[in-house]
């Protein structure tokens, strides 16, 4: 695929997933009230509607105006790393878009009003959280098996290379 293409199909991701993340946030903040539970399957799934302050697990609550200046830091660092390191594989692009996305639909929770709304309460975890943690979440995993990919075809090419300098 041209770099061009996987640019858009880069775009799209960061797209649906930020607009699936507003969305299903909109849905369940006008649906329960702040700390309102609605218990799907007792005992392994809520939907909590949490205003949470914090990052994950809390950390760094109340410092809304920290985690924006780290949020854009982010976003501004991964959008560099991607235009000098940028990859035309699909487990790369699912990853960046993922983690772009949610990274972004968590900013803009901040930005416009002061706190993120996480709604999902799986029992078997100790927080709550939303489609943009689960984004980041799933994005970091694809970045992963990118890398670890990467590393294994890197390391083939090497034998490989010192293989054929070994025949000469």
């Amino acid at each position: 695929m041209s770099k061009r293409k996987s640019y858009i199909i880069l775009a799209i991701i960061v797209v649906v997933g930020f607009v699936i993340d507003l969305i299903t946030k909109l849905i369940f903040a006008r649906a329960l009230s702040n700390g309102e539970v609605l218990v799907i399957i007792p005992k392994l799934l809520e939907f909590r509607y949490v205003e949470n302050t914090g990052a994950a697990y809390g950390m760094l609550s109340g410092k809304t105006w920290l985690l924006i200046v780290i949020t854009l830091i982010f976003i501004i660092g991964f959008g560099i790393y991607d235009f000098f390191n940028h990859a035309n594989n699909w487990w790369y692009l699912f990853g960046m878009g993922m983690i772009l996305s949610g990274a972004v639909g968590n900013f803009v929770d901040r930005i416009f009003l002061g706190f993120v709304r996480d709604f999902i309460d799986l029992k078997i975890f100790n927080f709550v959280f939303n489609i943009a943690d689960a984004l980041i979440t799933f994005g970091i995993i694809c970045l992963g098996i990118f890398f670890i990919l990467e590393m294994i075809k890197e390391a083939k090419m090497k034998k490989e290379s010192n293989e054929s300098n070994d025949k000469e």
